[in-house]
């Protein structure tokens, strides 16, 4: 009996990572270099191909060659970091994913509002950390141990990193809800990561064998990893066909994949193949 091998309906690049890495393309292709504040996606496979074409991370404003542009990734950028680039008069090419400036424009409504921002995301990310920076007071809920910081808030209101767990989140709203009186919860988890998250559990619960395929530091794929592994221990995280062990698929019938959002469709298809060998 032949292996039969699923792929999630949304795999590979979701429309801003695309959009993202398309627009780093042309960008290289018309000024022969192009300069980034750290990578613009995580995956190793996406940066060593665009490094190819002469899009270059850096990790400082200085080292930025004024003679070329930046781009700024899609993740989102500090608002302090654009205002510096601006200052310096460099050439800014905005390729944040169009879901992001959108919990942007949410987290800006509720500051209006006169609310303490409240960002349920991951401390450090760079989405989080792009968020933040529209006001230093913003507090960001990591876990439920950070419950504790919105002791005295009585107004306030909630964003949440695009790539966030749903049953996460709505655990952690209702604890704030439970402390806060006046709280408004704009849901910003955004429906490419919803679809991903409902794909990968339904072939979690119907697959002997579960890859969910990306770069461990990527935390919508690693999230990928956490919701399937739960429902299914045969869930493993690769990043390429290299990592694939043929003891996964002894005695299996049926595999499932997914993939975070940052992995090309071309990776996938490379596991898809090994696995028909093995």
């Amino acid at each position: 009996m032949k292996l039969k091998i699923e792929i999630a309906k949304e795999s590979g690049f979701c429309h801003g990572v695309n959009r993202a890495v398309e627009i780093a393309k042309k960008v290289a292709r018309k000024y022969g270099k192009v300069f980034m504040l750290g990578d613009i996606v995580h995956n190793e496979h996406v940066v060593k191909e665009l490094e190819s074409l002469g899009v270059r991370a850096v990790s400082s404003i200085e080292e930025i060659d004024k003679e070329f542009p930046v781009l700024l990734r899609s993740h989102g950028t500090p608002s302090q970091i654009v205002k510096r680039l601006k200052e310096r008069k460099l050439k800014v090419i905005d390729a944040t994913c169009p879901l992001v400036v959108n919990i942007h424009n949410k987290a800006m409504e509720i500051l209006r509002e006169g609310r303490v921002l409240i960002i349920v995301g991951d401390k450090g990310h760079e989405e989080v950390e792009a968020i933040k920076s529209f006001d230093g007071k913003s507090i960001v809920i990591s876990g439920e141990e950070d419950i504790e910081a919105v002791r005295s808030v009585k107004k306030a209101g909630i964003v949440v990193q695009s790539t966030q767990s749903v049953e996460y989140v709505s655990k952690i709203v209702g604890l704030l809800a439970a402390r806060i009186d006046d709280l408004r919860f704009v849901n910003t988890i955004c429906r490419p990561t919803r679809n991903r998250q409902t794909q990968v559990k339904e072939l979690a619960a119907s697959k002997d064998v579960v890859l969910i395929v990306g770069s461990r530091g990527s935390a919508n794929t690693r999230r990928l990893f956490e919701i399937a592994n739960k429902i299914n221990k045969k869930t493993y995280l690769i990043s390429s066909a290299d990592e694939l062990e043929k003891g996964w698929f002894k005695g299996v019938k049926t595999v499932g994949i997914s993939s975070g959002a940052s992995t090309p469709k071309f990776i996938i298809d490379e596991i898809v193949s090994k696995i028909e060998k093995i």
